[in-house]
C-alpha cells in the first residue's frame, strides 16, 4: 500500500498520520477495496488505489471526532486521479505540495468521473 504525505498538507494531524489507530483503520479501508481505487470500481474500472481519503476532510476543529477521522464509512480508497479530483471537489488547490493545474478526470453528462486526455 503505497503511502501519500497527507499530513504535510495539514500540520495539525501529523501525529494521528502516524498513530497506529490510523494506520489500523487505513489497512482496514485498503483491504475492504482490496487495494483497488472505489470510485473506478463504480464505473467497472480496476485501477490501483494509493491513498486512502476521508470524505469529510480533517480539520483542526474535527480532529478529535473519531466519527470523522477513524470511521470507515468517511475513507475511501482512491488511485491518484480520483484523490485529486476529490481535492478539487472541495475547492483546495493543492495536492501534497503540488498546485494542480489541469485536472485529468472530469465528469461525464451523466455525472460520472471520466478521465480526460
Amino acid at each position: 500500500m503505497a503511502k501519500t504525505a497527507t499530513w504535510r498538507n495539514t500540520p495539525f494531524a501529523h501525529k494521528f498520520y502516524h498513530s497506529k489507530q490510523w494506520e489500523g483503520v487505513r489497512r482496514m479501508v485498503w483491504d475492504r477495496a482490496h487495494g483497488l481505487c472505489e470510485w473506478c470500481a463504480e464505473k467497472g474500472e480496476v485501477v490501483p488505489a494509493n491513498v486512502v481519503h476521508h470524505v469529510i476532510p480533517l480539520s483542526e476543529s474535527n480532529m478529535n471526532d473519531v466519527g470523522i477521522t477513524l470511521n470507515p464509512e468517511n475513507l475511501v480508497a482512491l488511485c491518484h486521479d480520483c484523490h485529486t479530483l476529490a481535492h478539487q471537489r472541495l475547492g483546495k488547490g493543492a495536492l501534497n505540495g503540488r498546485k494542480i493545474e489541469e485536472p485529468r478526470v472530469g465528469f461525464d453528462a451523466d455525472g460520472n468521473v471520466v478521465k480526460l486526455d
